[in-house]
């Protein structure tokens, strides 16, 4: 079965040993305690997880980007002429693209 020497193993009811299992913070199922990602949450092949990772940090960076982007804009055109709505528009039109531009980004990983 092989496993790591130094994590506890339990035995299961025929006799032979398996590997130690920990809970999924996330969804609560049993996963090894050696694997990378949970399968149930990330995916077969960890795709899913990897896809949703990229989406949070492009939506993440897009954000601050918008709104940076937005600041200068009303610092140039003056206060009392910025209106909501380019600078709403900007700032989330900034978070979508950060969010696809992130899952095209993780699209192989």
């Amino acid at each position: 079965m092989g496993g790591d020497p130094r994590l506890p193993a339990t035995t299961d009811p025929i006799g032979e040993t398996a590997p130690a299992m920990i809970a999924c913070p996330s969804c609560s199922q049993l996963v090894p305690v050696g694997s990378p990602y949970c399968p149930f949450c990330c995916g077969a092949d960890g795709r899913r997880g990897a896809l949703m990772r990229g989406a949070m940090l492009g939506w993440l960076f897009g954000f601050l980007t918008g709104g940076l982007v937005s600041a200068a804009w009303s610092s140039y055109v003056g206060p009392e002429q910025t209106t909501w709505t380019p600078v709403l528009m900007t700032t989330f039109g900034c978070a979508a693209a950060g969010v696809i531009i992130g899952m095209i980004v993780n699209w192989r990983r």
